[in-house]
C-alpha cells in the first residue's frame, strides 16, 4: 500500500455525523485492543475545549519535548498534509509509517465500522508506542464524551475556553457544551482557562464528582501579557508552586496568553521545570492561526471558523494595527453560524472576497454574499486561489486576512508555498517563513 492510497482509505471511510466523528467509545477500544492497548505505554495529555486547544497541545508538546522527553502530538483537522495530524517530537509521521500502519489495521477498521477519526486516532496511538513516546498530547476532535481521543486514563486534561459551537451535536446551551466538553476530565489533574459563569459550573461539578483536582484560570492561575507585538508576546504567569516572569510567546492574539497558561500549568503536572517552560514555548509555531504570512501588504491567515473565534480574531487585529480596514477572504463551512462570524468581522471590513474550499462541507459564497448583504464591496469567488488573486490585485487594502475555516487557510498555506509539505510547528524548523 503506498501512501496516497492509504490517505484515501482513510479519507474515504464512513464519515459519521461531522468531520469523520461519531460519538461512542466502542469502536476506539476495540481498534485499540486489537493493537494491544498502545495507548497504555505513555503518559496521556488530553486537551479539550472550543477554540485555543490545538494552539495548546502545540504549546505543551513543545514544552515537554523541550524537558528532553519524547512527545507524541495528535491534532486535528490537517492544513496541508494529513501527516500534520500525527508527529513525534514535532516531526511529523512519515509517509511509510502512515502507510504501514492503515495497512496494519487492515480488516479491523471494516470489522468495527469505523470512522475517518477513530481510524485516524487509533494509527496515531500505535505509532506513538511504536516510536517510544513518553508523553502523548492529544486534542480532542469533537465534544468530549465520546470522542475517540477519550481513552485511558490522562495524567492531566485541560479545558480551553468554551464558546458556542457544533450546537447540533453538542446542544443548544453553554451549559449541555461544557457538560460534553468537561467529561474528558476523569483522571489525573484538570486545568481550565477561564471561563464563563455556566461552563465554569458545569467543570466544577465534573471534576468534583470524580475526584480530580481543579486548577481554574482566575482563581488557581493567572497570566498577564505585559508587551505584545507582530513578532511575539511578553507574559508573566502564576499559578500552584511556580511564579514564571517575562516568558516569550510567539503565537499571536490577546486569547494566546490564556492557552499559554493552560499549557504551562499543564506541563508543571507533568513535572517540567522552568528552563523547559521558557525554551519549549519560545520555539512553538502553529500555523493557520493570526500567521503572518507576508507584511507588505500584511496577508494574514486565521482559521477562524466560529463567532467566537472571529471575535478574536477581530480583537487581535485591533490589538496589532489599531482600527484597520480590511480585506477578508473568507469561506466557511455549511454547518456554520455564518452571519455571526461575518458580523463579528464586519467593522472592520473595507471588503469580503467571499470563497469556498473544496468539499462538500463548503458553504456556497453566494448564500455568504446574501449574509453581507451589501453593507460592504464583495466579491465572490468560486476557489481559494481565485480569492488569493482578487484580494491581492490593485488597489489593495494593506491588510489582507483569509479567515472562516481552517480548510480555506490550509489551501491558502498550499497555493502560496506551492507545495502540500507538512507545514512546521517550530521556529527554526524548515517552514513557511520564505513567504514572509
Amino acid at each position: 500500500m503506498t501512501y496516497t492510497e492509504a490517505v484515501a482509505r482513510l479519507l474515504g471511510l464512513r464519515r459519521g455525523e461531522i468531520t469523520g466523528m461519531a460519538p461512542g467509545l466502542e469502536r476506539i477500544e476495540a481498534l485499540l485492543g486489537a493493537l494491544g492497548h498502545p495507548e497504555r505505554r505513555y503518559v496521556l495529555a488530553q486537551v479539550g475545549g472550543t477554540n485555543g486547544k490545538g494552539s495548546t497541545a502545540a504549546m505543551l508538546a513543545s514544552i515537554v519535548k523541550a524537558a528532553g522527553r519524547r512527545v507524541g502530538l495528535y491534532t486535528s483537522p490537517h492544513l496541508v498534509s494529513f501527516r500534520e495530524r500525527i508527529r513525534v517530537d514535532a516531526v511529523p509521521i512519515s509517509e511509510d509509517a502512515v502507510a504501514d500502519g492503515v495497512e496494519a489495521l487492515g480488516t479491523l477498521i471494516a470489522r468495527v465500522d469505523a470512522t475517518m477519526f477513530e481510524a485516524a486516532t487509533a494509527l496515531a496511538l500505535d505509532h506513538f508506542a511504536q516510536e517510544g513516546v513518553e508523553v502523548a498530547v492529544l486534542e480532542v476532535g469533537l465534544g468530549g464524551r465520546g470522542d475517540a481521543t477519550t481513552i485511558g486514563r490522562p495524567a492531566v486534561t485541560v479545558l480551553t475556553r468554551i464558546d458556542f459551537d457544533h450546537e447540533a451535536w453538542l446542544g443548544r446551551t453553554l451549559e449541555s457544551i461544557a457538560d460534553a466538553k468537561a467529561a474528558i476530565i476523569r483522571s489525573g489533574t484538570a486545568i481550565s482557562s477561564a471561563q464563563r459563569p455556566e461552563a465554569r459550573a458545569i467543570i466544577e461539578r465534573r471534576a468534583a464528582e470524580v475526584g480530580v483536582p481543579l486548577q481554574l484560570e482566575g482563581r488557581d492561575l493567572h497570566v498577564v501579557a505585559r508587551a505584545a507585538g507582530a513578532d511575539e508576546q511578553r507574559i508573566d504567569v502564576k499559578g500552584p508552586g511556580f511564579t514564571l516572569d517575562d516568558l516569550a510567546l510567539p503565537l499571536l492574539g490577546p486569547h494566546q496568553p490564556s492557552n499559554a497558561l493552560a499549557a504551562i500549568a499543564a506541563a508543571r503536572v507533568l513535572g517540567v521545570d522552568e528552563r523547559a517552560i521558557r525554551a519549549g514555548l519560545a520555539r512553538v509555531r502553529w500555523p493557520g492561526r493570526l500567521q503572518i504570512v507576508r507584511r507588505d501588504p500584511w496577508l494574514i491567515l486565521d482559521g477562524a471558523h466560529n463567532p467566537d473565534g472571529a471575535r478574536a480574531l477581530a480583537a487581535s487585529l485591533r490589538a496589532l494595527f489599531g482600527d484597520p480596514r480590511v480585506t477578508f477572504v473568507l469561506g466557511v463551512y455549511a454547518d456554520k453560524d455564518a452571519r455571526g462570524i461575518i458580523d463579528a468581522l464586519l467593522p472592520l471590513a473595507a471588503r469580503f472576497v467571499l470563497t469556498r474550499a473544496a468539499g462538500e462541507r463548503a458553504a456556497d459564497p453566494s448564500d455568504l454574499h446574501a449574509v453581507v448583504a451589501g453593507r460592504v464591496p464583495t466579491t465572490v469567488t468560486r476557489s481559494v486561489a481565485e480569492a488569493l488573486r482578487v484580494a491581492t490585485a490593485a488597489p489593495a487594502t494593506p491588510i489582507i486576512c483569509v479567515a472562516g475555516s481552517l480548510a480555506v487557510v490550509g489551501e491558502a498555506l498550499r497555493h502560496l508555498a506551492g507545495t502540500d509539505k507538512p507545514c512546521p510547528i517550530e521556529n527554526g524548523a524548515d517552514s513557511m517563513e520564505a513567504l514572509s
